[in-house]
């Protein structure tokens, strides 16, 4: 038994009763009546009180789970008792699962009855729920009994990546449906011809087939689409420098929403894509493929992918991936270039990777940087900010300047800009025929 805050309290109340019976005369009667009263008042109530084992709790949610989206949690309640049940039912969500509250109260009759509540993953991974406690609770509030379930099941939360992110909604047409939702041919610039149409309106006159006009009697212009079948190797970083948080999330979680997006894209426009998680060594490989269970390998392996404090290598995990893959690829690496150590690595291996292969760098920009470039000199300390914040700044500049002089593509964008910037990047590269 357990007692409640209602119980406490009216305990609570007869301490004052009780130092009255110390003065004798009525007093002693008052608080030997109370105590009488409440005594009677326990027992009955405990007598009451029904068996939790009475009831029963079984738990219904989503298979999948979407870092940072809502999802709804179902509690099926069946009671089995002759009286009406009062239940105190509290659920315990993983500890990263963030939720308005997962206590709830019913009264009810035998049968079946249910509860629903909203909670919201912030981070990837596996993550199993705890017990399900139920209480039962005397007619008169004043005792429970409790009972635990263990209601197995365990949550495996994914990168997001389906919904689009307000940069990817001000995108055009083509680059917004590049974002996965069907298969995309861009057209007009790529190198793959891919049929003849009537001319209209706003053309390229220089698409103009004139022996078909000539033969037809009719303008007709070449049609081209980017070329597919194309590798895609994406390489995320998991070390030292990708275990820091920006906003609400690690540097490596925007990255590897970032790289699922991109993956996503590339599958609709036919491309191979691969993916390899590397720090000290290589952590997660999957070599490049397609086809309708591709994305499904990728978004389990993201799903499990965790960072570590390890120094990344980012030579010895180009040189794994690339030694037997003579074909050229577009090689885009997610990492971090505020260390120097780190730029160092990028400028070596990343633009060696020319001509062989195309190198795009996507790294997060420093919202705290740039704001601070931006703040009022007002006194001494605000100016030696400024000269560090841009001491900073030309350093990141410097990098992408040696990269993009050796042929690399350097995509730097807020956190939540980054997986629209990178998919635009793609659409463009891929129209512009560049791979």
């Amino acid at each position: 038994m357990i007692p409640t805050v209602r119980l406490v309290w009216l305990v609570t109340l007869g301490i004052p009763i009780t130092l009255l019976a110390l003065f004798g005369g009525q007093g002693f009667f008052l608080a030997a009546i109370y105590t009488v009263l409440l005594v009677a008042a326990v027992a009955a109530d405990r007598l009451a009180t029904q068996d939790p084992d009475l009831a029963d709790v079984s738990r219904e949610m989503p298979l999948r789970w979407v870092q940072g989206r809502s999802g709804r949690i179902r509690l099926h309640v069946r009671w089995g008792g002759r009286r009406k049940g009062h239940l105190l039912i509290r659920d315990l969500p993983p500890i990263s699962f963030e939720t308005d509250s997962t206590l709830f109260r019913l009264v009810m009759a035998a049968g079946r009855s249910r509860v629903d509540y909203e909670v919201v993953p912030r981070q990837r991974g596996h993550y199993p729920f705890g017990p399900v406690a139920i209480r039962s609770r005397g007619p008169l509030g004043l005792l429970e009994r409790q009972k635990v379930l263990k209601v197995a099941a365990t949550a495996r939360v994914y990168p997001d990546l389906v919904t689009l992110s307000p940069r990817e909604r001000t995108m055009p047409g083509p680059k917004l449906q590049l974002s996965g939702y069907r298969r995309l041919r861009i057209h007009g610039e790529g190198r793959e011809f891919h049929q003849l149409r009537h001319y209209v309106e706003g053309d390229d006159l220089r698409l103009m087939d004139w022996k078909a006009f000539a033969r037809r009697g009719l303008p007709a212009v070449r049609d081209y689409r980017a070329e597919r079948n194309q590798r895609v190797v994406l390489v995320v970083d998991a070390g030292r420098l990708m275990t820091f948080r920006v906003a609400d999330r690690l540097r490596f979680d925007w990255a590897i929403q970032a790289a699922g997006r991109l993956a996503r894209s590339a599958l609709g426009m036919g491309d191979r894509v691969g993916l390899a998680i590397f720090s000290r060594s290589i952590k997660v490989h999957l070599p490049a493929g397609r086809g309708p269970g591709h994305l499904g390998r990728l978004s389990d392996l993201m799903c499990e992918a965790q960072p570590d404090l390890d120094e990344p290598d980012l030579g010895g995990a180009l040189h794994t991936l690339l030694r037997n893959n003579p074909r050229r690829a577009l090689v885009v690496v997610f990492t971090e270039i505020a260390d120097p150590r780190s730029a160092e690595q990028v400028l070596r291996h990343v633009g060696a990777l020319a001509p062989r292969h195309l190198g795009v760098v996507v790294t997060l920009a420093d919202a705290d940087l740039m704001a601070e470039r931006e703040t009022p000199l007002v006194d001494a300390d605000a100016v030696y900010r400024r000269v560090s914040a841009d001491e900073l700044w030309w350093e990141y500049r410097r990098t992408e300047t040696a990269l993009e002089r050796q042929g690399a593509i350097v995509i730097r964008a807020r956190a939540d800009a980054l997986a629209a910037e990178t998919v635009e990047r793609y659409a463009e590269i891929k129209r512009l025929g560049r791979l």
